[in-house]
């Protein structure tokens, strides 16, 4: 006959029941938070790893400043090429040359000639997805976006314009992103077994 200690059964499912779920749950929040803005907002990688998409040319020259009547290089090696955007100033994206802004300074936003879609231009998105605490919901935490609301548009509404606009999910968890929140939950458990 075999006999099974019930007593080892009682204590591990003590020290389970022991977790705090509020903390576990919060801290896989946050590092799915900052894995996410990465991929997204850095890399420009959509969930299943592939890149979200490419910027057109119009697009390019406002992400860059490299409009035709931006500053250029007048003479040596360089000469009629768009000046680097570490030397720039508003003035050499050159200025509106329509709209009610007509005449004024274009903005310059540094970003890079890289013509893959990284949801990034003024930041200001980005910055409202990394700086929002997670928020509690029933059975643990959900990150997102503050109700950030610039001129009646949420980055939430953003968020899910650009799933639409390039037809891919983006801020579905990755599988290395899945993997990570069973890797914190599973080094949680461990520890309580240890």
């Amino acid at each position: 006959m075999i006999t099974v200690n019930i007593s080892g059964f009682e204590e591990i499912r003590n020290k389970i029941a022991s977790i705090d779920m509020d903390a576990l749950c919060c801290d896989v929040a946050i590092k799915l938070r900052d894995k996410i803005n990465k991929r997204v907002h850095e890399g420009g990688l959509a969930s299943d790893g592939s890149p979200i998409g490419t910027y057109s040319e119009g697009y390019m020259k406002v992400r860059t400043g490299n409009y035709s009547d931006a500053a250029r290089y007048k003479r040596g090696a360089n000469k009629g090429n768009f000046k680097e955007k570490k030397s720039q100033k508003k003035a050499e994206a050159g200025v509106f040359t329509r709209g009610k802004r007509k005449g004024q300074p274009r903005p310059v936003y540094n970003r890079s000639t890289d013509r893959n879609v990284i949801l990034s231009l003024s930041s200001e998105m980005e910055q409202d997805f990394a700086d929002t605490q997670p928020i509690q919901i029933p059975n643990g935490y959900g990150i997102g976006f503050s109700k950030n609301d610039k001129k009646g548009i949420s980055n939430y509404n953003k968020a899910i314009w650009n799933e639409k606009r390039y037809g891919k999910p983006i801020w579905s968890l990755s599988k290395e992103e899945n993997q990570l929140a069973q890797d914190i939950v599973k080094k949680y458990v461990d520890e309580i077994n240890n």
